[in-house]
């Protein structure tokens, strides 16, 4: 493109009946994904090229399936990439460890516990860039012979 920009996506998709989640990767970061009786693990999926570097990229979708109680974590670049005085980045090691600090928890902790751990570990560092998390949880369905 002219401006010479582009963008890392990772797009999702979930089928709340089954949880099968099909998703592609244009460059952005590696989705971590919790199975219910597990811990947060990184998927390391193919990744395409950054959106807006060449035009007619194809890219490769993927399936997961989340069984009920699963948890997914996204993310930008900014949470592995925060660094500290010492110009250490915090890395994908702290960011799982983070996030099995209390991986038993409800989303809302999870992701608190990341950002706290980033901001203990970046300290009075300048931020340079977002942190933009998200954290799902599939549920699941329940079946309506079990309402009866």
């Amino acid at each position: 493109n002219n401006d010479e920009m582009f963008v890392t996506v990772w797009l999702g998709i979930l089928d709340l009946k089954t949880g099968l989640l099909t998703a592609a990767n244009a460059g952005h970061e590696y989705p971590i994904l919790k199975q219910p009786d597990g811990a947060f693990e990184v998927i390391k999926d193919r990744h395409g090229l950054v959106l807006g570097s060449m035009p007619g990229i194809k890219y490769k979708e993927y399936d997961l399936l989340l069984k009920p109680g699963a948890k997914l974590f996204v993310y930008t670049d900014g949470v592995p990439e925060a660094s500290n005085e010492e110009k250490e980045f915090f890395g994908i090691e702290r960011t799982v460890a983070a996030l099995n600090q209390e991986r038993d928890e409800t989303p809302q902790k999870i992701l608190e516990n990341v950002h706290n751990a980033v901001n203990t570990f970046v300290a009075d560092a300048p931020q340079f860039d977002d942190l933009t998390m998200m954290c799902l949880q599939y549920s699941g369905v329940q079946d309506s012979q079990d309402q009866h």
